[in-house]
């Protein structure tokens, strides 16, 4: 996950549970384990298919309190 100037700020594991859904437990906290603040951060994800290909997406979360 970076925030929108580029830095990084936390790397969160995906369990994807087949059936095209996947789970991302995420408690707001940064790599540091300091909590995120308001604003829009990008995440990225990215799987292996089952062809040996790794395909990847980028979406925007916005952190509201």
């Amino acid at each position: 996950m970076f925030n929108v100037g580029g830095r990084h700020v936390a790397r969160l594991p995906f369990n994807f549970g087949g059936g095209g859904s996947g789970i991302v437990d995420w408690d707001g906290r940064d790599s540091d384990g300091d909590q995120l603040g308001n604003g829009t951060y990008l995440y990225r994800i990215e799987m292996d298919t089952p062809a040996g290909h790794i395909v990847s997406d980028m979406q925007r979360l916005v952190v509201m309190r």
